[in-house]
């Protein structure tokens, strides 16, 4: 697919709309002002059918000084520039900004069109070829073709179009894996059809029926239909001019900078990190703060610029710097843009947008943020997430999460994350079902973290099996399924070993002397006797002449070897009293229904005191269930005495 975008550029009144009429026999000035006045002031669109059958779109931008921003929103997406230089005045005031532009947004190629040769003799016309050439000289259409045309008289025209048709019959670069993104130039209503938008392809590609969402707005919508060149069209592509029929959206709801994408593939942007350069011909330097008109896509949007480093920006400088918009943008990493001045509106400058809505850093990170900022922009993708992770996003997230970021396709992003996590770079887990991509740094500072919390559990607690898996994960302030990915990383690591509930240091082992062995022995001979009525935990210390912290460690212990049961913070029991008063419920639940905490404590021969605690205890395992002041079976309850039925039924 070879779809081809044309702009034009120039001056006001250098013949651009008549040499695009005289090319396609469309005249692109619509509204009725620019009929009366002569001069092109909003965005123009045709097409051209080339001599090889191909069809290409055509953008024609005012020239007008005034007009400027409106040539901005036409000029994004162009493959190839026809810069119209009038053959009796030559090179202009804006015939320079409109290059400064187009060098700025990265066009790479183009055909000089020298038009109204008709007006002005052949040693004229030498003159303005070589002011032209020594203009030109150092941009990008420093050794592009020059062609002398007249619309009047049609001479040159042929040979024009010939020459469009062979530059673009070469496959131009298309990205069209990427969600598709098309930044809306005009909005409309037809009756019958209802709202249309229309704009420059950028990448990716549409179909009829899909739905999109509209950035940054966040509008939800659905295409009823594509235009394209004219042609309703099922599909359009990156490179074409289309016309997108939308559904449930009104053309007030929409703005000149709106952009169409597929649902959640973008964001409203309200900063962003970005490379700039102030053009060599801007009047004075740029400060720090300084107000500007930002133009990206087809939009413009009012915007202050923070120079990361230094208070100034000189004339042919670049630096990189943060800009927080006024008002939200649809932009993503790797879009160009220029920067005007405020008042007046003049082209100063602009550059290209690396990450957007970053998080802030300290300044002690300067150096490494402008280092992360300068491998984002001359790298790729892998650079981005670099980046992202280190400094101007977040340690870790799902890789799908960075696609609102890039404007790429996930496959995309897990082919540059999966190469980077094989270089060493970052983390690749699996969390859920989810691809994670980790920094390097964060990972190995958690991995620290968790080997010093349990040295030190271990050290406090040496009669303990481990740390509670729920407790090590609070501690480490991470959520469930991430933190079960990375304790899965450290066990395969050998850093620590899992066992239920309970997680350890591998290696670890519970080492218990004489005197623990005798005190587990008091401790459990006295909970045993003691039956449903066992001794407070502040009861142990003076019972046994042991201090406080030697009894609770030794009563942990048998804890996790599953002697005792833990029922509350105050309340320990024997294990073999407490399957006792289970055995009990499930008897008493095979004949009746419900349960107060009364007949649970007559049933158990005890007080309130500890009838209360274990019966919230049984809640909790699901033996029994509250409702309101009395108990009914809980599950575990139900289906035991459901199996043990059965099993009476069938024997």
């Amino acid at each position: 697919m070879n779809s081809i975008i044309i702009g034009t550029a120039g001056h006001i009144d250098h013949g651009k709309t008549t040499l695009i009429k005289a090319m396609t026999g469309i005249d692109t000035d619509r509204l009725k002002e620019e009929k009366e006045r002569g001069i092109t002031i909003d965005l123009g669109f045709a097409h051209l059918l080339l001599p090889s059958g191909r069809k290409v779109g055509i953008v024609d931008v005012p020239g007008h000084e005034k007009f400027v921003k409106n040539m901005l929103a036409g000029a994004g997406g162009i493959d190839l520039v026809l810069l119209v230089v009038a053959a009796d005045e030559g090179i202009m005031p804006q015939t320079r900004e409109h290059l400064n532009i187009l060098q700025l947004l990265n066009v790479k190629k183009g055909i000089v069109v020298v038009t109204k040769k008709d007006l002005v003799d052949e040693e004229w016309l030498e003159m303005v070829k070589e002011d032209i050439q020594r203009e030109l000289k150092g941009s990008f259409l420093e050794n592009s073709p020059v062609l002398f045309v007249s619309a009047v008289t049609g001479e040159g025209i042929k040979e024009l179009i010939e020459l469009i048709d062979r530059m673009t019959a070469e496959a131009y670069e298309k990205d069209l894996d990427s969600p598709f993104r098309l930044p809306i130039d005009r909005a409309f209503s037809i009756p019958g059809i209802g709202t249309v938008v229309t704009g420059s392809l950028i990448c990716g590609r549409i179909s009829v029926g899909e739905t999109v969402e509209i950035f940054p707005k966040g509008l939800v919508s659905k295409i009823r239909s594509i235009e394209v060149h004219g042609e309703s069209k099922e599909s359009a592509y990156a490179g074409q001019r289309t016309a997108v029929n939308l559904s449930d959206v009104k053309p007030e709801d929409i703005s000149r900078g709106d952009v169409i994408s597929k649902v959640k593939a973008m964001m409203p942007v309200n900063r962003a990190a970005v490379w700039f350069k102030l053009l060599k011909d801007a009047p004075k330097a740029l400060k720090n703060r300084d107000r500007v008109r930002f133009h990206a896509g087809t939009g413009e949007v009012m915007a202050r610029i923070s120079l990361i480093e230094g208070d100034e920006i000189l004339p042919g400088m670049e630096a990189f710097a943060i800009v927080d918009f006024e008002e939200p943008v649809a932009v993503v990493y790797g879009d160009y843009y220029v920067v005007r001045s405020y008042s007046p509106a003049y082209t100063i400058g602009g550059g290209q947008v690396l990450f957007v809505n970053p998080a802030k850093f300290k300044r002690v990170m300067k150096d490494k943020a402008l280092e992360a900022l300068k491998k984002a922009k001359e790298g790729g993708l892998e650079d981005f997430i670099l980046g992202f992770v280190s400094i101007f996003g977040r340690s870790h997230l799902p890789v799908k999460d960075l696609v609102p970021y890039t404007g790429k396709s996930l496959e995309k992003l897990k082919e540059a994350a999966k190469s980077l996590s094989e270089k060493g770079k970052v983390l690749m887990l699996h969390v859920g079902p989810e691809d994670e991509v980790f920094d390097i740094k964060f990972y190995e500072e958690k991995r620290a973290e968790v080997k010093e919390i349990l040295e030190n559990y271990h050290q406090k607690f040496p009669l303990s099996e481990g740390m509670a898996k729920e407790e090590l994960r609070s501690r480490l302030d991470l959520t469930g399924k991430v933190f079960e990915a990375m304790l899965d990383m450290w066990i395969k690591e050998g850093i620590v070993e899992g066992r239920g509930k309970i997680v350890h240091l591998k290696g670890f082992t519970v080492k218990v002397d004489e005197k623990q062995k005798e005190v587990a022995e008091m401790l459990l001979r006295e909970f045993k006797e003691r039956g449903w009525a066992p001794p407070g935990v502040e009861e142990l210390p003076a019972l046994f002449a042991v201090e406080t912290g030697k009894v609770k460690e030794v009563l942990n212990w048998l804890v996790s070897r599953g002697d005792i049961v833990k029922i509350s913070e105050e309340l320990y029991m024997a294990r073999e009293w407490v399957e006792k008063a289970r055995e009990l419920l499930q008897k008493f639940f095979r004949e009746n229904s419900e349960l107060t905490v009364a007949q649970f404590r007559d049933m158990l021969g005890t007080t309130r005191k500890y009838a209360l605690p274990l019966l919230e205890y049984m809640d909790g395992i699901k033996a029994t269930r509250r409702i309101k002041d009395t108990r009914v079976a809980g599950v575990k309850l139900y289906e035991q005495n459901e199996k043990q039925k059965q099993h009476k039924q069938t024997s």
